[in-house]
Parts: structure tokens; sequence; C-alpha cells
């Protein structure tokens, strides 16, 4: 195929915004330039199209305008907003993952990219996923990497404003959402779902909850469209029973391994030079911290840098954040500790 006519349907696929197409123009001017023998160009153009680790990236994400979304419903008493639609440009880098969660999101995210190629076999993608484990491990960030690499807007669940005063209200809030959601092709994120999704067998739980849960098991079993649902919850031991069979996967983001420490380290510290320092010294002596953790961790060691006018960190600097994180960890433990004993009726 002539150049000129590749390049117009990568236009028009990417206006439009039809993933498969783009790709497969992508793929066409790709191929072209190996046959020119450009093999650097089209080894390059490759790694940009396959995000750089040989998993193919979604086109470019959430191509539709905002004032194309159809304007999201909001709560009666409050008048907040039930849904935030958010838009995010990451990719997998923007995320460190075990390898085991990795792969299964990678299968999810493909299989969702060729939903018309498994329909003419009858077969459908795996659309609702649940996220356990937990908080600051990266839950909701990878809900947004999966949104990006879908090329989907992000439906972020406003819990505040689903929940109302109003005996009744709050099933009809939950309506409210499955309806818009059917409006559109999205990735759905209810963020803290145990909300919503209690144990209608806890003892003196109260009748609204029970029907509120009951609500939420119809909309899920009913819920059509092609949108991919994720749940995420920090509390799993929270949720009713029933609920754990409507997901195609269930996730847990566990606190970081030695190894995965070490990546976190190494992302969140990439702004920077730190030459000679091997951040898996660091990574050893911070043992059961999430993410959040190391994040902070390195946002202030590079404050330290930028704050005394100097480009470089140095192991000063990550030894005292990173002792400070530990002070940290004692004084929650303690009050942790002291909490404990207050409620089992001890000395203080």
């Amino acid at each position: 195929m002539a150049r000129g006519e590749i390049l117009r349907k990568l236009f028009h696929s990417f206006s439009r915004n039809e993933r498969e197409e783009f790709y497969a123009a992508a793929m066409e001017l790709i191929e072209e330039e190996k046959s020119k023998n450009h093999t650097l160009l089209a080894r390059d153009l490759e790694k940009i199209l396959h995000n750089g680790n040989g998993h193919a990236k979604s086109l470019a994400s959430n191509l539709i305008p905002w004032h194309q979304f159809p304007e999201v419903p909001k709560d009666k008493e409050t008048g907040l907003p039930l849904i935030e639609v958010k838009q995010f440009d990451l990719t997998w880098d923007h995320i460190v993952l075990s390898e085991k969660n990795f792969d299964l999101l990678q299968e999810v995210v493909l299989e969702n990219r060729k939903q018309e190629i498994l329909e003419a076999y009858g077969l459908k993608p795996k659309t609702k996923l649940l996220f356990c484990g937990p908080p600051g491990c990266g839950k909701t960030q990878t809900a947004k990497v999966i949104s990006s690499v879908l090329g989907l807007p992000l439906a972020y669940i406003n819990l505040t404003a689903v929940f109302s005063s109003y005996l009744g209200e709050t099933a009809t809030n939950l309506q409210k959402i499955f309806d818009y959601i059917e409006k559109g092709e999205w990735v759905v994120l209810f963020d803290e779902f145990d909300a919503i999704a209690r144990d209608r067998d806890t003892p003196n739980e109260h009748g609204e909850v029970k029907r509120l849960v009951n609500s939420l098991l119809q909309l899920i079993d009913n819920a059509e469209g092609s949108s991919l649902f994720i749940a995420a919850t920090n509390h799993e031991s929270l949720l009713d029973n029933a609920i754990w069979r409507r997901f195609d996967e269930v996730l847990l983001f566990d606190k970081p391994t030695l190894e995965l420490r070490t990546s976190l380290f190494i992302r969140y510290l990439s702004a920077i030079r730190y030459p000679g320092i091997d951040l898996s010294v660091f990574a050893t002596q911070v043992e059961g911290a999430t993410g959040a953790d190391i994040e902070r961790i390195c946002i202030d060691a590079m404050k330290a840098v930028i704050l005394r006018g100097d480009q470089t960190l140095t192991s000063d600097d990550l030894e005292v954040a990173v002792g400070r994180y530990l002070a940290r960890q004692r004084i929650i433990s303690d009050s942790t500790d002291f909490s404990t004993m207050s409620k089992n009726g001890g000395s203080v």
C-alpha cells in the first residue's frame, strides 16, 4: 500500500478513536520501513507502539473530547456528581506490579482490545476485576493505567455522593450510575468497594444495607455494554460472599517484595542522579513498605537535594528519608498497640 494511503488510514482511525484500525495502520507503516531496510526506525516505531516492552500498548489514550461526554448523574439531595470522568496519559511504566498481576492484566487488556474477534467465536472478554490488598499498593493507580492503555476514560464512582440520607435513594443513585455507564465505553472504578458491598450476614447490619447489596448484585448481573469494571478494596474480608463470584478475576495487590521495592526506588528516583548508590540496600531497610511509602521516601530525599541547590542524590539523603519513614512507622505501630490494648480493657 502507498505510504500516503497508510498515513490517511492512520490519521482517520486516530480521529475516530478506532483503536484496532490505528494499530493495524501503524503496523503497516512499520512493515514498510522494514522493507526499505530502515531497521533502526522500524525498531523504534515498534518499540513506541508496544510501550517498549513487547506488549501492545493502546492508541493515544482518551481521545474523546470532554464536551462529548454525557452529563454525569447527581445525587438528588446534595447535587454532588455521582461519577467523575477522568482522563490520563499513562503507560505500564507508571506502575510497578508483580509478574503475576502484570501478566494477568496484559491478558485482560488484550481480550478487551480484541472483543470483536472473541465475539465471533461466541466468547466474551473479562470485564469485571476485583483488586484486593492493603492501601498504598497500587490498586487505584493500576486502574488509571488500564484506562490509558485501553484508550478509555476512567469513570470514577464517587461513593461520598452515592450514599444518601433518604431511604432507598442510595440504591437509586447506583441505578443512575449503571444507566450512565450503559451510554458509553469506560473503565469504571468503584474504589473502597466494601462500603457498598458489605456482608449481608454481619450481625446488627440494618435492612438498608442488605437492600443496597441486593440492588448492587442485580445491577452487576444485568450490566451490558463493553465497559471494564474494576472494584478496589482494602478490606476484602468485609465483602459479601455473593460478590466474589461476580468477578472474572481477583487480583491481590500485596506489599512489594524486595525486588519490587528496589524497582520502586528506581522508578521514583528516575528524575535525579544517584551515582554509585545501591538502591537494594535501602529497599532492604524498608521491609513491609508499600509503594506509596517508597514514593514518599523518594520525594523527601529529592526535596532535600533540590532545596540545598544540588543536582545529585547522596546516600545520606536517602538514609535521612528512610530514617524518617521508620520513625513514622514506629509512631503508627505504638498508636495501634495502644488502641488495641484499650479496646481489650488492658491498662495503659
